[in-house]
């Protein structure tokens, strides 16, 4: 059985899902058409926005001008082109403000390391369940590895979901 969670294939007739441990009993496997359509369509469907991104060496003032300039909430913080964290507006508020001396130091010692990530094959609904279970707002999408292609946010996919709604609710 499919879940309608994370998209994992399980084994027909287990309880719980084997990748994500939401539970299969009592399950409709088809869903509403909404549910389908995330489900079915890969983040690569949405029009994700180009990664803006750091040196993990860069000063902190950097990144938030590079967030400030471009309307975003968060950048990429890279070692050479591999992805090894990401830098938030939550970051900013947290880890940063109460002290403006902190505003030269490197980003990467008040980044998220090891973020998760998604690629652009993964179901815009496995994107929107990581996203929820972490608390993210924003999640890199990467290829190859670890190098960044794109970036995918919350509010993203409630657009998405948004115009699909508009457009079953009208039929």
């Amino acid at each position: 059985m499919i879940c309608p969670d994370c998209a994992h294939d399980n084994i027909d007739g287990v309880d719980l899902c084997e990748a994500c441990g939401q539970p299969l009993v009592d399950c409709d496997p088809m869903g509403t058409e909404l549910e389908q359509v995330i489900r079915r369509h890969s983040i690569n469907l949405i029009c994700s926005k180009q990664p803006i991104s750091v040196q993990r060496t860069a000063a902190v003032r950097e990144a938030v001008k590079l967030m400030i300039d471009h309307s975003i909430g968060c950048v990429l913080v890279l070692d050479g082109d591999d992805l090894v964290g990401v830098f938030t507006e939550r970051d900013v508020l947290n880890k940063v403000l109460d002290d403006t001396t902190k505003y030269d130091r490197p980003v990467a010692d008040f980044m998220t390391p090891s973020p998760e990530t998604v690629t652009t094959e993964d179901s815009i609904a496995y994107a929107l369940h990581a996203m929820n279970l972490g608390g993210y707002r924003h999640m890199p999408i990467v290829e190859d590895g670890e190098h960044p292609s794109g970036i995918v946010s919350s509010r993203d996919i409630m657009r998405f979901i948004c115009v699909r709604f508009t457009r079953l609710s009208s039929v």
